[in-house]
C-alpha cells in the first residue's frame, strides 16, 4: 500500500528502494480508462508512464507564441503541449480567463548522474525486460462477474498497451478524459504509477505497472461511476496479474540458478 496519490506513492517507494536491497519494482492497482477501444475489467500494462498533472499556468493574454514564465532559465518549456480552456466552453465563448496550462517535464537527478545537473523526463519507460516477459500473461483468464447477476459483457483481458499517465486528480471527465486520451494516446489513468516510475527511473532500479480498469474516466451515468461497481472485480483480477508475472520470475529464476 503506498497511500493516495503521487506524494505518497513517491515517499513509499522511495523508503522501499532505500531501506530494502529490491531488485524490482512490480506496482499494481486499478486505474480509469481514457481509452474506448478497451474495457473495464481488462489489466493495462503500459510501456511508458507520465506526469501529466505539472504544468506552468499561462496569465490570461498571452498565447502558444509566448514565452512562459521561466523559459527562458530552461525551467519550462511549451514543447509538451497544451490545454487551451477555451475549447471546452458550452456557450461557443472564444476566450476564457482560465487562459492555457501547460504540461511540463519532470526534473530527474540520476542516482548515477553529475550532482546538482538536473536532466528533464516526460515519458519513463517500464524495465525492457519485463516488459517483454510481460507478453506470456497475455490469454490469461480473468474475472468477469461480481456476482451471479452482475457481470461484464466482454470478458476482460491483459493487454499491453502504449502509455499510461498518472496526476493526483480523480478523473471522473469525459472531455478531460478524451483530450488526454487525444493529445498523450494514454490507456489506464492513475493517481500513483508514474510517482513510482519516477523514483525508480531515478534510483535505475527495474519496475513494471499492472492497473485493471474500473471505469471509463467520465463514462459512466450522471448517477454514478462504474468504479463503484466493478472496482473489487478489477482489484482482484490486478492482484491475478501481477501474481502471475511473479510465478514468471519465479520460473525463470530457478532455470538459471
Amino acid at each position: 500500500m503506498t497511500g493516495l496519490a503521487m506524494l505518497n506513492a513517491g515517499i513509499t517507494t522511495q523508503l522501499l528502494l532505500s531501506l530494502f536491497n529490491i531488485k524490482g519494482v512490480l506496482h499494481y492497482g486499478i486505474a480509469g480508462n481514457a481509452n474506448p477501444s478497451l474495457n473495464i475489467g481488462d489489466v493495462t500494462i503500459p510501456e511508458y508512464w507520465s506526469h501529466t498533472a505539472l504544468w506552468n499556468w499561462q496569465r490570461y493574454g498571452d498565447g502558444p507564441e509566448n514565452e512562459l514564465a521561466l523559459e527562458g532559465n530552461g525551467d519550462y518549456t511549451r514543447e509538451i503541449g497544451h490545454l487551451r480552456f477555451a475549447n471546452y466552453t458550452t456557450n461557443n465563448v472564444s476566450d476564457n480567463l482560465l487562459n492555457r496550462v501547460w504540461y511540463q517535464p519532470e526534473e530527474i537527478f540520476e542516482i548515477d548522474g553529475t550532482p546538482e545537473q538536473r536532466q528533464h523526463a516526460f515519458w519513463v519507460p517500464v524495465d525492457s525486460n519485463y516488459f517483454e516477459l510481460s507478453k506470456k500473461l497475455e490469454g490469461m483468464e480473468l474475472e468477469k462477474c461480481i456476482n451471479s447477476t452482475t457481470c461484464l459483457s466482454d470478458p476482460p483481458m491483459v493487454r499491453r498497451v502504449s502509455r499510461g499517465t498518472s496526476g493526483s486528480i480523480f478523473l471522473d471527465n469525459s472531455a478531460y478524459r478524451s483530450f488526454l486520451h487525444d493529445k498523450f494516446h494514454v490507456s489506464p489513468v492513475d493517481m500513483e504509477s508514474a510517482a513510482v516510475a519516477l523514483i525508480c527511473h531515478q534510483q535505475k532500479v527495474p519496475f513494471i505497472t499492472f492497473r485493471s480498469l474500473s471505469d471509463l474516466a467520465g463514462g459512466g451515468s450522471d448517477q454514478s461511476n462504474e468504479a463503484e461497481i466493478f472496482a473489487p472485480l478489477a482489484a482482484n483480477n490486478s492482484v491475478a496479474v501481477v501474481v502471475g508475472f511473479v510465478e514468471i520470475l519465479a520460473t525463470l529464476n530457478s532455470k538459471s540458478s
